[in-house]
């Protein structure tokens, strides 16, 4: 079924760039897109004061009502012309935001906002100030089809589910109404104009989830939903949101095809598999729309159209147009587009479906995210959290609860996972290595500088997670360790360690672009190596 909304997403500082944009144009226009989504949790007071409460004309010594004064003027007039540049193409741009959100001038004009140090929430203000800052954005840029927001998102400046503020006020009022009022002063001045508004279904736990669902239900039925393709962040591995479908309103669903879960893109990986049947689920479920996200604010000088995650894209695009092809099918279109001969599409589309489930035997343990993102974990510690807490798959899944609970036998099982990992990476290595002879200079060149990266991306994580379960281990069942499990947490260590000095001499050989020592940062290593140690060192001498 082709989808009536389809949106390219910028999420990062692409968007400031302008032939980067006219890249992004260039796609959307290729593949029969829709609209161009641009995605910065505080754009909005970017682009506006706003001038009901901050004059941009007023004379000043030491500093402007606002600071920055001229950047802001810069981004008004480059937001107005990417509307034209987009418009002339007949291309709808929306612009993606987090709430609350505002500029610090704020706080400093209305310190009664701040109670015991806490930004309070609840705050009347709040809501005017967000109808009139959204009143002023799509007053000063009318070409604007629509505002998608986060609401509420812990990743605003402020939300009532954060519950800091203990005021009587934050204390009396429910996360549902201050959701329900949030949203109408943004749906308010935009339904005035004739825009649209998508309220995202952000949250992070299953609680939260249903307090937004019941919010979202209740307010006029011309706000969109717009959901996540799973249930609180981009894994490939979880289930799909259990929110399409449950609401009787236009619904869109996000798909990210950057990569911020399965490698960035550093590492080739193809999803098409999973980006079929995630589109293919949500058009069961009454979806019309969908947004594909092609970079992540996090990271700076990259993104999806740089790589060969592109495919990712392509295949997304195409499926949401309502166009079924096989893989081999999305490598050629995408190796016409870059001008290759596509003789070598058969050959390509079967090394990259070859990559998911490499990267997924890497950054996952049985399907939890192990990776910090698509980084090496940044310690033990953090490594287990983000498995048990920040992004535990057995919040939407219960058949993953007890999963992470450790005996000689699951460490086995769980580093068996890694091993297999790097064994599928040994073999499709060999076959990159032998080549095609249809496949152009340059590509070739480049798969066999990823397949080098790959190799030591895929080690890292397989040295990092057998120090973190025997950590866990260890720490959790000290009665099961015999001397030969102590000589392998020594050995693991010390392999760990070797890794990191070189990954430390690599970094500073600087051969690749900087996002390849990010996901690789020989600091995260070397301070798991140290942490591991203390632990080792603790526990030998209890």
């Amino acid at each position: 079924m082709k989808m009536d909304f389809r949106g390219l997403e910028l999420h990062g500082r692409r968007m400031w760039e302008r032939r980067r944009i006219l890249e992004a144009l260039d796609f959307i226009a290729r593949y029969d897109m829709t609209a161009l989504v641009l995605h910065e949790t505080d754009l909005v007071h970017n682009l506006v004061y706003p001038r009901h409460y901050f004059d941009p004309y007023a004379l000043w010594k030491s500093a402007p009502s606002r600071r920055g004064e001229n950047a802001i003027q810069n981004n008004r007039v480059y937001f107005e012309h990417i509307l034209d540049l987009a418009g002339n193409r007949g291309v709808d741009v929306w612009v993606e935001v987090k709430e609350l959100g505002f500029p610090d001038e704020v706080l400093e004009a209305r310190p009664q906002l701040i109670i015991d140090g806490h930004i309070c929430p609840s705050d009347p203000f709040w809501f005017e100030f967000t109808e009139q800052k959204t009143s002023e954005l799509v007053d000063d840029f009318p070409k604007l089809a629509g505002m998608i927001v986060s609401a509420g998102s812990p990743e605003g400046r402020a939300s009532l589910v954060q519950r800091k503020c203990a005021c009587t006020r934050c204390r009396s009022l429910s996360v549902e109404e201050w959701y329900r009022q949030l949203i109408l002063a943004l749906h308010r001045p935009l339904a005035r104009r004739g825009k649209r508004l998508a309220v995202r279904e952000f949250a992070y736990k299953p609680a939260d989830h249903e307090v937004l669902l019941r919010a979202i239900d209740g307010l006029p039925t011309d706000i969109i939903v717009c959901i996540k393709n799973t249930p609180h962040d981009f894994y490939p591995t979880f289930p799909d949101n259990p929110a399409i479908g449950r609401l009787d309103r236009t619904q869109w669903v996000e798909y990210e095809t950057y990569g911020q879960f399965y490698g960035m893109g550093v590492v080739p990986c193809f999803l098409y598999d999973d980006v079929r049947t995630r589109l293919e689920h949500a058009t069961r479920h009454g979806v019309t729309g969908a947004l594909f996200r092609v970079e992540w604010e996090r990271i700076n000088d990259w993104w999806a159209l740089e790589t060969l995650n592109e495919m990712n894209l392509v295949a997304a695009a195409m499926f949401s147009r309502g166009d079924a092809l096989i893989p081999e099918e999305v490598c050629r279109l995408w190796l016409a587009n870059k001008g290759w001969p596509g003789e070598c599409a058969s050959w390509l589309s079967d090394v990259l479906l070859q990559t998911w489930p490499i990267v997924r035997g890497a950054l996952y343990i049985d399907g939890f995210l192990f990776a910090d993102s698509s980084f090496l974990p940044r310690s033990i510690r953090r490594a287990w959290w983000t498995m048990e807490e920040k992004h535990c798959i057995a919040d939407w899944d219960a058949s993953k609860r007890g999963a992470l609970e450790l005996d000689r036998g699951r460490v086995v099982a769980l580093i068996a996972e890694k091993e297999d990992s790097r064994l599928r990476l040994t073999a499709l290595a060999a076959q990159i290595r032998a080549g095609h002879p249809a496949l152009p200079r340059l590509l070739a060149e480049d798969l066999l500088r990823q397949t080098e990266v790959f190799e030591a991306y895929v080690e890292g994580f397989y040295h990092c997670a057998v120090v973190c379960l025997y950590h866990r281990w260890m720490e959790r069942r000290p009665d099961e360790i015999q001397d030969t499990d102590r000589t392998r947490m020594e050995t693991a260590l010390q392999q760990l360690a070797d890794y990191g000095a070189r990954r430390r001499a690599a970094a500073k050989e600087a051969r690749h672009p900087h996002v390849v020592y990010l996901l690789m940062d020989y600091h995260r290593v070397e301070d798991i190596v140290a942490e591991g140690r203390q632990a080792f060192t603790a526990a030998a001498t209890a």
